[in-house]
């Protein structure tokens, strides 16, 4: 189902695109943004997730990347509404981040010390969101963010496409972190 969605011939057409991970980062893109319904992909649209919850939206990212890098033309903007995890993923670049300890450099260099890590060693990544967001280090959640779109844009091979990563609150369907 996702190749079809991110056919060169399916984005060809547009100039913007809007990967989703889930129902509610489309509800959220599309009430601050207003974009035509072509322009949303669902990346959490398939047989095993009929309710639109997030899904893994890493390898829609990589797959879109490469259908820009093989499509004669490309949109020349990408935007990414996600959750924590998927934008993280996408920012370190790793289909899988079991623990901070897979993201420690990484997340060093979005502004967060060591001692503030240690705590979260053998953690999933997704303890060290509610730190972060309640913490109100939203500093180092827009650099994540940032991050995302500079790894989405050094990977397409056409100049001029743009990226902008959105991340998602998973407690109520609105955007409050953006590259931009």
């Amino acid at each position: 189902m996702m190749s079809s969605i991110l056919s060169p011939e399916k984005i060809a057409d547009l100039t913007e695109v809007v990967l989703c991970d889930s129902g509610a980062a489309m509800q959220a893109h599309k009430e601050l943004f207003r974009f035509s319904q072509n322009a949303y992909l669902p990346a959490y649209e398939t047989n095993d997730n009929p309710s639109g919850n997030s899904c893994d939206a890493f390898p829609a990212v990589a797959l879109l990347i490469d259908a820009c890098n093989g499509a004669p033309l490309c949109p020349s903007r990408i935007h990414l509404a996600a959750g924590w995890a998927n934008i993280l993923k996408v920012a370190a670049w790793k289909a899988e981040l079991a623990s901070v300890r897979d993201a420690f450099i990484f997340l060093k260099n979005a502004g967060i010390a060591d001692s503030d890590l240690i705590p979260f060693a053998s953690s999933p990544v997704s303890d060290l969101f509610p730190y972060l967001y309640y913490g109100k280090r939203l500093d180092v959640i827009k650099k994540i963010c940032t991050m995302a779109r500079k790894q989405i844009e050094s990977r397409i091979k056409k100049g001029g496409v743009r990226a902008d990563c959105h991340m998602i609150a998973e407690d109520a369907p609105r955007i409050f972190a953006s590259s931009l």
